[in-house]
Order: C-alpha cells, then structure tokens, then sequence
C-alpha cells in the first residue's frame, strides 16, 4: 500500500531527474489535487495511505509534468491574489507580477468608487475578476481575442458571484469599446519579445499559448497599437495600467508620453520595471 509520503518521495525524484521547476512543491500540489485537500492539511497526515485509483492518477499526472506540462494546466487552477481561477491551455497562467497592477488600484482608488474599468487581453479574467471583487460599485468590462479564452473567464464571473458586474466582448484593441467611457484601463497585453524566446522556460514556450505571450520582434507591437488607438478618446483623468518587459520601461514612456498628462513606470518587488501607469 503506498503513502502520501512514499508517492511524494517517488515523484520528486522523478521531476527532479525530469528537470522540471519546483519539483517538490510539484508533486505535493498534484497529490493534494488528486485527493481534493489543501497541501497542508494533505502533509499533515503524511503517512495515510493512498488508494489504487488516487495512485494511478498521480502517476497519469506526474507524468505529464515529468515532460514539462505546467500544475496550473494539471490541476486545472491557478491562485491569483488569493482567489482560485479555472485556467486551460487555452489562456495564459496567471502571474503574480500582474498583481502588481491590483495594488496600485488599491493604493490610489477608492474601494467604494463607482466608475468603469475595462480589461484588456483578459485571458482567465483573473485581473478583472479581481478588480470586481475587491471594488465591489466597479462596473466591469473584459475583453479578449479569444473566443475560447473568454468561455473561461465567464466561468470564473460565475464562479466568483461577480457575473452581473462583469460584461466579456471578443475584439481586438482597434474595438476597444469606445475607451473615453472607461476611468480605468488595465492592459495586461502580449509584450514578450520574440528575439527572448530562446531564453523562456521550455514549459512555457511549449505550452502557454504564443499569442498570449509574444507581440512582434521587441515585444512592443501591441503597445504600439494600443497607444494608437487611444489617442484624442481618452477623458482627463483616465488611469491605465500596463504590465510590461523589465526592458521595456523607457520605450513605453514615449509611447504614451505624448498622449498623456503623466507616465510613470513601477517597479515589481524584485527592483525591475513592470508597470505602467498612465494618467490622461
């Protein structure tokens, strides 16, 4: 009969050899999943055992992650600012970096404000899900390209009891829903540059959809067509929030500059340039 901790022992060294990122924490993730407990209540009785039927679902999944495949498309969730959103290889995994964006909305807006906040390339929803959550007089706007992308996101409106509140559009940034209606624009959009991509992790290159992650040889091609497009629409005091490249600060200033009352680039908590904040 195996245990929790002869599974776990088992599959750390198999994900260790496999080269994967956290294997550790991979493996009592995936366990806790399978068995539908948190992982700390699932490490605090180590030494249960484990039926046949949970034991061949771990193998199933560890194998998967053994060749790359990320937890959050395993488990089929992912936490993004204390909430669970329901993720698929159809939408990008949520970051904590793009929490960053939340935080600065909390530090410089009312909680019981009621105004508009349209996400851009919302992906999961997680940040505009979010955002309706903790803003709970926000009227919510999410869009994305991806029709199969915003299957999700209704979902995880459902899921969170934010649905009346949250409004998903497919369209690109050319059909930006009338953006001077907006007080708040956050813009999580693709800014990896392609010339990086044989630096990413392999997990990421091989299974987070490209669209979602590249915009053009520097990664600023959506940028580019997003501060097009909203110039002279923008009201006096609009904010935008904008995730970038820690190399991009600089170029996204004169972006935005020219259109703007203020540009200021923040920083993640690691030192580099991550957020943009743009004030019209």
């Amino acid at each position: 009969m195996h245990t929790r901790k002869s599974l776990l022992d088992h599959w750390e060294k198999q994900l260790l050899a496999g080269g994967v990122d956290s294997p550790r924490l991979s493996a009592q993730v995936l366990l806790a999943h399978i068995l539908g407990l948190p992982r700390l209540d699932m490490l605090l009785e180590i030494h249960s055992p484990v039926d046949e039927s949970d034991r061949m679902r771990m193998d199933i999944l560890g194998a998967r992650r053994a060749i790359g495949e990320p937890v959050a498309y395993l488990t089929g969730t992912k936490e993004f600012y204390g909430f669970d959103f329901a993720v698929g290889p159809q939408v990008l995994i949520p970051r904590p970096e793009t929490e960053l964006i939340l935080d600065h909305m909390r530090e410089t807006l009312d909680k019981n404000a009621c105004l508009r906040a349209l996400d851009l390339g919302t992906g999961s929803g997680a940040l505009a899900i979010s955002c309706a959550i903790l803003f709970p007089f926000f009227e919510v706007v999410a869009m994305d390209i991806s029709l199969e992308a915003l299957k999700i996101a209704r979902k995880n409106a459902l899921a969170h009891n934010v649905a009346a509140r949250v409004s998903f559009f497919q369209g690109d940034l050319a059909q930006a829903l009338c953006a001077s209606s907006f007080d708040v624009i956050m813009a999580n959009l693709p800014y990896v540059p392609l010339n990086t991509k044989n630096t990413l992790s392999p997990e990421v290159v091989s299974y987070e959809p490209h669209v979602a992650l590249f915009s053009g040889h520097d990664g600023l091609d959506c940028y580019r067509s997003l501060a097009e497009s909203l110039v002279g629409r923008m009201k006096t005091g609009t904010l935008l929030l904008c995730e970038i490249d820690c190399s991009q600060g600089a170029a996204i200033k004169n972006l935005f500059s020219a259109s703007s009352k203020s540009v200021r680039i923040l920083k993640d908590y690691s030192g580099h340039d991550r957020i943009a904040a743009v004030v019209f």
